[in-house]
Parts: structure tokens; C-alpha cells; sequence
């Protein structure tokens, strides 16, 4: 196993720990009841604590759970500072969150992700809050506070979950009103100026009512030298939970969040990362003058800097939950609305989003007792999304992209899984899901470009789109087509307009088959097979513009165990998942030879491995953990057509003939994106009681991963070298928990880690755009407890 060069940091914490995977629950339903008391005997005091998980609908002790689900306690997340999706990287190693256009995130799981950046597509990970999907990858963010933990369930959820998803699902879960007086908060402050203010406070209105209001304000300065790379967001929680008696619970939920500020940078990788200069500083608009644009006959001119971010998101939800002697209902209706307006240059390019999505979602659930040998799950769900996009403008100097579109989704679906234990600890399990959606789509593109009549560089002079919200006008012949326009600055105005008005069905139906079998009641082996997908969509397109969906097949085999008297925990589980007609969004032509960013189904690839996730207490008061993730990826089949644009393509992959107006691109057998063949987290916990009752404890963690490609030219600027990357934090907490003191650390070597690398288009040369995460941030943060 090669990686690289270590740092000292990392040697000297090569047995730090991974404080996030292990939470702490104290309630267990009835099939774990035993492991919890084992856990809590005489015989094993001071061992690895339990964690109850709602992965596959229903309260389970994790360690019992026959799937593959990693869990993220509330106070870990806390403490390492999450307050958006891509923090989770350096917590779940299986995890990469990635970000472009500022809004939107990516997420992969074992290499399992979207490649596309078209705002008609979903993601291949699932998002769940609170039991409700969100539909939209720009909506993800805005729900990391005051939390109980997050779930990721890793491979396809077909059979259990509201929408389909072919890599996994990621499920975040809000601390609930209980019916004593409680209220926290927490005040932090930073480098970077970064500010984060959190709180909760829980009341009882009676003996069977309670409400709990909870918020965040969080606001840090630009991690670019242009000011970007920000945080300005601030966001609060309520919900009102009732128990007019034992058998029904009714919860009643709303929240909001603003997300504002200048919002994600990006930066030259050929400035040098580590300087972290932003498009608009003065260096990287230096850089942009010096490369030759092959559309416009002359070098790139500045990008505008006016980059910014006022976004809002907001839902209200109820979960229902009857439970009757026969087994137990549940109902979850919901809403959730975004509204973006946004300006973002952080792909090397200038984009305007303006959108408005809504999407209604009602689950209804049936489950059987869980102390019956046969147990049944049921559920319907329905979804609907509505999505409204008055102006979506993409700005590549002289090449100028307009569209509004309108998009509806309707889907269907039923399931059932089955349970049955064949003796008390040897169960087989069948689950089957129909899914039929129904999508339309009204658009209207126009695409303008300014082109050199001349070979580069004979328009010195050209003129490029000004940086505007204003339509460009054009001139119509009298077929009310676009008309070529010669310019003075030796360019040819040309433009293309489509108009969309579509509508597709999908249906499938996915399977699940498993057993599990408790070897001893601290040992479980499990085994499984699983389909997945995820729905097909639209693009903008003169031509049909619809994509396929995305398939996959999972087979996994796991063992959970702990060992010594409950002080040793280990899990291993391989994995071996096909996938099929993978959505990848690239620049291409229609028929009519109009410029589009299409999304289509590209091959065939291949995703096997092992992860081992390790706990060990050697003391009542030491815990170490390990997470190791092995992945072996391959594309089997990937080969995709891009667009003459003045020069073939920068890429790391065979590139064939011109042919028509386009090139051919081969990136059969090559790894894919996001997905390091190594990903280690490694940590320690230590607690020093102190004579008064308080102590102190040490919390040191670090996350090592193999290099990655971030993007699909398989260029060497879009490859992210192996890293190690350590956090530190020392925190006394006073007697009976009252109020704690803390002082952190994060990414204590200071390592430039590229999330996402992004080509300038139009460009003679290979020009990677990178997203960069976080640099070293520092801090103290208090708070108090009632």
C-alpha cells in the first residue's frame, strides 16, 4: 500500500482516532435487547458502548443490523465543525461530498456517484431529513445542528427508502422534544473571523405535549484571496411532538435556512492550490488574460466579480406513528420549497441560477411486530416536484447560454421486505419495490456564440458577452430563425434557439434478498443481494434530450462482532456492485450542430472492496478506533462523443479522429472519479476524570486517502494526491455536565485537498478550475447545558 508521503503529524497519530462513527443510545428495541444488556453488565464494565440506528425503518441495535451503515453522533458532529455536506469526507471514509456551480453538492459512496452538473438530474445518494427526501442536490444543506446523528447506508436502497438510489443513502436525524426542560448552546469563535452561535431549548407544555426549538448562525470570511470560499448562513428549527396516549405519537416539524455570501471559489490549479488565489484576484485574472480563447480569436478576458449567494430553503413535515398489538403505522407527509438566486464564477465561468422547487412527499408505512418470527414491512410512497427556472444563464465569454425550463416529477411506489426467522438467530429476508414516474419538461434554449472568422489570434479585438441578466439581443430572418450577425471586431454572431415541451415514463422494479445469522449473540454474519436505480430525466437538446436510468448490483457479505467483554468491536464487510448506464453530463452537439451540455448513459464499471471499522477500549477510559477502506474501481465500458470546439480535447484518455464535428473520447479501463483505492480514518479518545467530578477529554483524529481523479478528463491537474489530514481537540467539561470549554484544531498540516477540478472550456490547453476544501482552522468554543 503506497501513500505517499506521510507527514510527521500523521505518524505521530498514526492510533489517533476517528471520533465520529460511535454514537451513544440508551434505548433498544426488542431484538437487541440482549446485546444492550450484555453491554451493560457486570462482567464488561467500562465496554464499547451500543448505538441504536433507524437504517432500515426501524430501531435496531447497529451492531445487529445485517447492512452496511456507518453512524455519526450528534456531539462528533458537532465538534468537528459540520455544518454543511462536504465536512462528512474526513468522518465516513466510504464518503466523498464534492461541490460546483457554489449550490449544488455531490455525493459519492464507494466511488457510486453523479458525474453531471445538470440541475434536471438527482442525485445517485439519497438525502433523507427526518425521513424526508430532498430531491434537489442543491437543497442538501442547511440541517447540520442540533442533531441526534447521521446515518450512511452504503449501496443501493431499493426496497426501504422514498426515492431510489444506486449508491446509498445518507440520513440525517434532528433531536426530538422529550418531556423534561432542557436547553443547550454553544458559542465558537475562530481564524477566519468564523463565528458559530447554536442552541437549543426543549419544553413541556404538559404531561403527553412538548416543543423544541432549536437554530444556528454561522458566518466565516473567504478561504480564497478573492473573498469567496465564505459562509453566511443562519437557519432554525421547531417541532411540537404530542402523545394523546402510549399507543400514538404525533410530530409536527418546520425549519428554515438562509444560505448567503459570496459562496464557493474556485482557483487555477496551474497558479498552484496552495495559494488559494479565487478566479477574481488579481493573480487569477492575470492567469485568465494569458490563455488563448479558441472561440473569440483572443485571450480570455476578466471574469466579472460579482459572485454571490441568497438562497432559502424551508418545510414543514408530521410523522405519525400508531402502534397497536397487530404492529405498527406510520405516516410522514411533507413539504419543502427552495428559492436560489445566485451568481457563481467558481467553475472558471460566469452562471446566474434563478429557481424556484417545491416538492410534496407523503410515506405510509405498515410493520409487524418485531418479536414475531415472520415480520413484514410495507409502505406506499408518493412524491411530486415541481420545479420553476425563470433565467439559468452560463456565460463562457463568447459562447452565451440562456434557458428557462419548467419540470415536473410524479412518482409512484409500493414495497414490501420480509422477515422470517428461520430459528432464533438465523433470519432470511425478501424485499421487492415497484417504482413508475412520470416527468415532462417545457424549455426554451438559446445558445449564441461570437466566433473568429479568423485562426487565432486575428480577433484581437473581439467583443465578448457582457456579464448581464439581460437577454442578447439577436436579429430573425424571416422563418423567425436566428440570423448570423458579422461583428466590427472580426467575429460572426451566430445562435441556435430550441424549444422543449417532452414528457417520459420510467418503471422498475428492484429486488433485495439477505440472511443473517447470529453465531453468538456478540457475532453476526450476514449476506446479501441488491438492485438499484435511479430515474432517467431530461437534457436540452434540439433532439429527444432524454437520458436512461442508472442500474446497479450489489452483492455484499459482513460481519459485525465484539470480542474480550465488549471492549474489542470488529466489523468487515466486501462488497462487489456493477454498474450500468452511469449519467454523465459533458459538453456535445445535437443533430442540428447546436452547442448543449447533455447527459447521457455512458458503459459499464465495476466497484469491489473491503472495509474494516474497528473499536477498541483497552481502558475504561481509552478508546481507539480505526476505519480502513479498500476499493478496487474500473470502468469496463465508458466511451462518449464531445464537441469540436477549435481543438480536441484536453484528456488523459484515447482520443479519436475528428469525425463529423466531434471527437470521440475511450475511457474504458480507466478508475473513476472520487473514488482513492485507500481511505483510512484512524483516532483516540482519551478521558481524564478529575477529583471535583469534571474532566477532561482529548480528542485527536486523522483521515488519510490515496490519490483520487476529481473529474472526468483524467488530466493530471484534475488528480488529487494522496493526503493525511488530522484534527486535535482538548475539552474540560465541569461537574454534572453543566458547561464545557473546548479549544480545536482542523487540519492541523494545513493540506490543500482538492474536492473537485473543472476544465476551462474554450481553452487551447488542458486549465483545471479547482474547489478546494478547507485549509488549517483553529478555535475555542463554550457552552452550557440546563
Amino acid at each position: 500500500m503506497k501513500m505517499g508521503k506521510v507527514s510527521l503529524n500523521a505518524i505521530a497519530w498514526a492510533f489517533a482516532f476517528s471520533t465520529p462513527a460511535f454514537a451513544q443510545q440508551n434505548a433498544a428495541d426488542p431484538a437487541s435487547t440482549q446485546a444492550a444488556a450484555e453491554a451493560a453488565s457486570p462482567s464488561s464494565p467500562g465496554g464499547i458502548q451500543d448505538i441504536v440506528v433507524t437504517a432500515q425503518r426501524r430501531s435496531e441495535n447497529l451492531q445487529r443490523a445485517a447492512i452496511a451503515v456507518t453512524a455519526v453522533n450528534g456531539d462528533a458532529l458537532r465538534a468537528a465543525g459540520v455544518s454543511d455536506p462536504k465536512a462528512l469526507t474526513t468522518l465516513v471514509p466510504s464518503l466523498q461530498v464534492a461541490g460546483n456551480n457554489g449550490a449544488y453538492t455531490q455525493f459519492y459512496l464507494r466511488g457510486v456517484g453523479n458525474v453531471n452538473a445538470n440541475p434536471l438530474t438527482e442525485s445517485a445518494i439519497a438525502f433523507n431529513y427526518d425521513g424526508v427526501y430532498i430531491g434537489r442536490p442543491n437543497s442538501t444543506t442547511g440541517y447540520f445542528y442540533d442533531l441526534e446523528r447521521v446515518e450512511v447506508l452504503k449501496g443501493p436502497q431499493g426496497t426501504l427508502y422514498g426515492r431510489n438510489a444506486t449508491g446509498g443513502a445518507i440520513n440525517v436525524i434532528t433531536r426530538k422534544p422529550d418531556f423534561a426542560f432542557g436547553a443547550d448552546a454553544s458559542a465558537e469563535y475562530g481564524n477566519y473571523d468564523a463565528v458559530r452561535l447554536d442552541g437549543a431549548l426543549n419544553v413541556p407544555l404538559s404531561p403527553v405535549a412538548a416543543i423544541r426549538a432549536a437554530g444556528i448562525f454561522v458566518r466565516h470570511d473567504g478561504y480564497m484571496k478573492d473573498g469567496t470560499d465564505d459562509q453566511h448562513d443562519y437557519g432554525g428549527r421547531i417541532q411540537l411532538r404530542v402523545n394523546p396516549s402510549d399507543d400514538l405519537e404525533i410530530l409536527l416539524s418546520a425549519d428554515y435556512f438562509h444560505q448567503g455570501g459570496r459562496g464557493a471559489g474556485g482557483t487555477p490549479v496551474d497558479l498552484g492550490i496552495d495559494n488559494r488565489y479565487g478566479i477574481n484576484s488579481p493573480e487569477g485574472q492575470a492567469f485568465y488574460h494569458s490563455l488563448p480563447n479558441v472561440l473569440g480569436g483572443r485571450n480570455f478576458l476578466s471574469v466579472a466579480d460579482n459572485q454571490y449567494q441568497r438562497n432559502n430553503f424551508w418545510g414543514v413535515s408530521a410523522n405519525l406513528s400508531y402502534s397497536t398489538d397487530a404492529g405498527t403505522f406510520t405516516i410522514i407527509p411533507a413539504y419543502r420549497r427552495s428559492s436560489l438566486d445566485n451568481v457563481s464564477t467558481t467553475d472558471g465561468f460566469w452562471i446566474y441560477d434563478r429557481e424556484k422547487n417545491e416538492q410534496t412527499s407523503v410515506e405510509a408505512r405498515y410493520a409487524s411486530p418485531e418479536s414475531n418470527p415472520l415480520r413484514l414491512l410495507v409502505g406506499a410512497y408518493y412524491y411530486n416536484e415541481d420545479n420553476h427556472v425563470p433565467t439559468y444563464l452560463v456565460n463562457h465569454q463568447f459562447d452565451h447560454y440562456q434557458a428557462q425550463f419548467a419540470s415536473t416529477l410524479d412518482s409512484y411506489a409500493g414495497s414490501a421486505r420480509l422477515t422470517y426467522a428461520l430459528r432464533d438467530n438465523v433470519r432470511v429476508t425478501g424485499g421487492i419495490r415497484y417504482t413508475h414516474e412520470r416527468k415532462t419538461l417545457k424549455a426554451n434554449l438559446q445558445t449564441i456564440d461570437r466566433v473568429c472568422l479568423a485562426q487565432y489570434p486575428n480577433c484581437p479585438d473581439a467583443v465578448p458577452f457582457p456579464y448581464d441578466t439581460a437577454p442578447i439581443p439577436v436579429t430573425r430572418l424571416p422563418d423567425g430563425t436566428i440570423a448570423p450577425v458579422p461583428g466590427a471586431d472580426g467575429t460572426l454572431q451566430v445562435g441556435t434557439e430550441i424549444a422543449q415541451d417532452g414528457a417520459a415514463r420510467f418503471n422498475r422494479v428492484t429486488w433485495r434478498a439477505g440472511a443473517d445469522w447470529d453465531i453468538t449473540p456478540r457475532n453476526l454474519l450476514y449476506a446479501s443481494f441488491e438492485t438499484g436505480f435511479k430515474s432517467g430525466g431530461f437534457f436540452l437538446s434540439g433532439d429527444e434530450g432524454v437520458f436512461k436510468p442508472e442500474t446497479i448490483k450489489a452483492w455484499t457479505v459482513g460481519s459485525k462482532n465484539r470480542f474480550f467483554d465488549n471492549r474489542l468491536q470488529l466489523n468487515l464487510e466486501a462488497f462487489y456492485w456493477r454498474y450500468t448506464d452511469q449519467q454523465v453530463s459533458h459538453l456535445a452537439r445535437d443533430s442540428a450542430g447546436t452547442t448543449i451540455f447533455a447527459t447521457e448513459n455512458v458503459g459499464r464499471a465495476s466497484f469491489k472492496g473491503v472495509e474494516l471499522e474497528a473499536q477498541f477500549k483497552p481502558l475504561r477510559n481509552t478508546l481507539l478506533t480505526a476505519d480502513v477502506l479498500y476499493l478496487d474501481a474500473r470502468y469496463k465500458d465508458f466511451v462518449y462523443s464531445v464537441p469540436n470546439l477549435g481543438a480536441p480535447p484536453a484528456s488523459g484518455c484515447a482520443v479519436g479522429a475528428l469525425v463529423g464535428n466531434s471527437y470521440s473520447v475511450d475511457c474504458s479501463g480507466r478508475r473513476p472519479p472520487q473514488a482513492p483505492v485507500w481511505t483510512i480514518n484512524l483516532g483516540a479518545q482519551q478521558t481524564v476524570p478529575l477529583a471535583n467530578d469534571a474532566n477532561i477529554v482529548l480528542n485527536v483524529r486523522t483521515h488519510y486517502q490515496s490519490s483520487s481523479l476529481t473529474a472526468l478528463d483524467f488530466v493530471a491537474d484534475e488528480y488529487q494526491q494522496g493526503y493525511w489530514m488530522s484534527d486535535a481537540q482538548l475539552t474540560y467539561n465541569a461537574a454534572g455536565g453543566r458547561w464545557y470549554a473546548a479549544a480545536f484544531i482542523n487540519n492541523i498540516e494545513n493540506t490543500t485537498v482538492m474536492g473537485n477540478g473543472w476544465q476551462l472550456p474554450f481553452s487551447a490547453a488542458s486549465n483545471v478550475i479547482a474547489i478546494l476544501r478547507a485549509p488549517r482552522t483553529y478555535g475555542g468554543r463554550i457552552g452550557v447545558r440546563f
